[in-house]
């Protein structure tokens, strides 16, 4: 039987195709074809003068690379614009089933991916970055989860502390955004509530990989199902967002032996994580060392 390397290999290049389905991919791509259009021109140039056959075609020259390179390049990375999406789904069903469905980078990006399109709905008050964060460090974090075995166990441990954020960030937010709630602060307000969504929408992406390797329901805390609690966290995003007069959080409590010092600094980490530009992965990797001390990607 092959190695998973050997046997995951075949992903590799679908994978990076299906990355072109992000607009910021995409431009980053037209981007490089633009540059080897240019320096393609650049480089025959030189050639044409260091041959001394003169540089008087120089139009034409550029027109074949423009119009026989870059043009045809361009139109077909716009064009993973739709095939994208198709591709990362089909990809996501092959892998569906395989015991190494998780054993590579570019199968973990398309399923948790594929798990984060299923199961979970992001707030109206979250733009895009925000997404794209809560995949990205969904990713990074499977992947580190399977450098320390048990993965499972690992992946366990690192919802839990999720888990532990989020229940007391919700908590402690309402009387905060309460005080915030004059227009000078609302920016604030809203930077805030973002990433409390952002935290929950990873929580309920990990919670969903965890039961997808582990074929079983995460079972109930205190009675309490985890995705009806992490469901109504991100509902009480949009009332905290949107509502001028804030509700404060009422949902009844997980039971979780959280660490209220640890929570708060797993809090303002990914908070700086997802205020900050992309890519960012210095503050990725200072949100990767408070959920799993000691590992990096």
């Amino acid at each position: 039987m092959a190695p998973p390397s050997e046997k995951m290999s075949g992903v590799r290049v679908p994978f990076w195709l299906s990355r072109l389905g992000d607009a910021r991919e995409r431009r980053r791509a037209i981007g490089w074809l633009a540059a080897l259009a240019l320096g393609g021109f650049g480089l025959t140039m030189l050639f044409l003068t260091a041959t001394g056959q003169g540089t008087d075609r120089w139009f034409f020259i550029l027109v074949v690379w423009l119009a026989l390179i870059f043009i045809p390049l361009w139109l077909v990375t716009a064009a993973f614009e739709t095939l994208g999406p198709a591709l990362r789904v089909r990809m996501a069903r092959n892998l569906a089933g395989r015991l190494d469905r998780y054993g590579s980078l570019p199968g973990t990006a398309v399923l948790v991916e594929d798990l984060f399109a299923k199961q979970v709905v992001m707030p109206r008050i979250t733009t895009p970055p925000q997404a794209y964060k809560v995949r990205e460090a969904a990713v990074a974090l499977v992947v580190l989860a399977n450098r320390q075995p048990p993965a499972l166990e690992t992946l366990h441990e690192v919802v839990g502390r999720c888990l532990g954020g989020v229940e007391a960030w919700a908590r402690d937010l309402g009387g905060w955004a309460a005080a915030a709630a004059d227009p000078e602060n609302i920016q604030a307000r809203w930077g805030t509530v973002r990433a409390l969504a952002a935290l929950a929408a990873l929580s309920k992406t990990l919670v969903a990989v965890y039961e997808d390797r582990s074929g079983r329901v995460w079972p109930d805390l205190d009675g309490r199902s985890l995705h009806a609690f992490l469901d109504a966290a991100l509902d009480h995003c949009d009332e905290l967002a949107l509502r001028v007069e804030v509700t404060p959080w009422e949902e009844p409590a997980l039971g979780l032996a959280a660490d209220p010092e640890a929570a708060t600094h797993l809090r303002h980490t990914w908070q700086r994580y997802v205020d900050a530009p992309q890519p960012a992965p210095a503050a990725l990797q200072a949100f990767l060392g408070v959920v799993l001390p000691g590992l990096t990607v």
